[in-house]
């Protein structure tokens, strides 16, 4: 049987085939030899305490920046494991098939499960739900305006959605009372973000009815 004729598994990210070890190093890497790292969920805690002790709440924009490069990252490595690994780009890939992908990529990295709305992509908004977040895991949520709008889980879904896309998208929370077990997000355009949250966010977290009416 000829390497073409080899049936690929339909998930590109299941960990049996996605995740290799080196035992004798205790190292981690991809099935194409990208170093994986764990970072322990203290670490980002104590990033996060340390940055509000420094610079108050101009740490919620630094860390939503050190999120959006983490998710531009992420997003790259993403979308070329998949081309190598099914070996046609992404726009031959069919979505619902890519989008499966995209849940076991992010359950393998241990950043909990995302669940992608895109019932309003005509109205340019696209609504995430993160559950079981690996990113803002156990972290105190703050019932302040500059946390829903930079935190570093929506830096890292605006990177990510960002090189998706090609275009430079902003993500604020639009639930955050109502974590951990559950954050929602909602992702468009900067300035259609920024026009939410001085109409809606500054007042209060978006209720259902309020977000079917945007």
């Amino acid at each position: 049987m000829n390497e073409s004729a080899i049936p690929i598994p339909t998930n590109c990210f299941s960990p049996k085939g996605y995740i290799k070890s080196q035992p004798a190093t205790g190292l981690l890497a991809t099935r194409y030899g990208d170093r994986l790292i764990a970072v322990p969920e203290v670490l980002l805690r104590s990033i996060s305490k340390t940055l509000r002790v420094e610079t108050g709440e101009a740490s919620y924009l630094a860390l939503y920046t050190f999120g959006d490069s983490w998710g531009k990252s992420f997003g790259d490595r993403m979308i070329q494991d998949t081309i190598k690994y099914y070996r046609q780009p992404i726009l031959e890939t069919i979505a619902n098939e890519f989008f499966v992908n995209v849940q076991s990529a992010w359950a393998v990295h241990g950043l909990g499960k995302p669940s992608i709305d895109f019932s309003r992509a005509e109205r340019g908004l696209i609504v995430v739900t993160i559950a079981n977040s690996g990113i803002d895991s156990g972290k105190t949520i703050d019932d302040v305006f500059s946390y829903r709008s930079f935190s570093l889980e929506a830096g890292f879904l605006a990177g990510w959605f960002s090189t998706l896309t090609g275009n430079k998208l902003r993500a604020c929370a639009s639930n955050w009372r109502e974590a951990p077990t559950s954050m929602q997000f909602l992702i468009g355009s900067v300035s259609h973000i920024e026009s939410i949250e001085r109409s809606h966010l500054q007042v209060g977290m978006l209720t259902p009815e309020i977000l079917n009416s945007l």
